[in-house]
């Protein structure tokens, strides 16, 4: 073979489909729970795409295939390895403490498929327990991307709107986002994120 020739390349054979069975669905189930947390809808979604085309194959019946699919995942939630609240906690947690607003983080929450009684416990822990308001977020987000009295004073003026328009579209009250940007110290702002010494 000439040295400029390009190698051939393998083709690869595609594996043969295999039966969907309870053990198969589990097994699924627990390689794709050990590399990413997730809810049970999104799990049950992605077991059923996973076996889309052997259920097309074997020309199975859908609706026994997620009744498969919702046993295994309940026998998961069961022996404590799924559980939606604790999901739901911990990505609403892990939100604020990036700065989010609770309308933001309601939407996120709602995204992931979860119930509305999962969204709503999740901020109330938020609020009650950790003690996360608008506020807060509003004044981390403004530390984050160094807004308001983070910049230079003479240009302050000049980015006020953008910056304001920036924490409406991000969820943020418009008199809130207006009177947290108007801080002439950067000491006012942290103040409400680390509290007052």
């Amino acid at each position: 073979m000439d040295e400029f020739d390009e190698p051939e390349k393998k083709i690869r054979k595609p594996r043969p489909l295999k039966e969907v069975t309870p053990k198969r669905i589990r097994g699924q189930a627990l390689r794709y729970l050990d590399r990413f947390a997730t809810t049970t809808p999104k799990l049950a979604r992605h077991l059923y795409n996973k076996n889309r085309k052997a259920i097309e194959f074997f020309e199975l019946d859908e609706h026994s295939v997620m009744q498969i699919i919702e046993t295994e995942i309940e026998k998961l939630v069961s022996a404590g390895i799924m559980d939606d609240q604790q999901y739901a906690d911990s990505k609403a947690r892990t939100m604020a403490r990036q700065g989010k607003s609770k309308r933001q983080i309601v939407g996120k929450l709602i995204t992931f498929g979860l119930e509305d009684s999962h969204t709503d416990h999740a901020i109330t822990e938020l609020e009650e327990v950790q003690g996360h308001t608008d506020e807060l977020g509003a004044a981390k987000y403004i530390k984050k991307r160094r807004f308001g009295p983070y910049k230079d004073p003479e240009t302050q003026v000049d980015r006020h709107q953008k910056e304001l328009l920036t924490l409406v579209r991000n969820g943020f009250d418009f008199s809130l986002g207006e009177r947290l940007l108007k801080f002439e110290s950067i000491e006012n702002i942290e103040d409400i994120i680390y509290g007052k010494q």
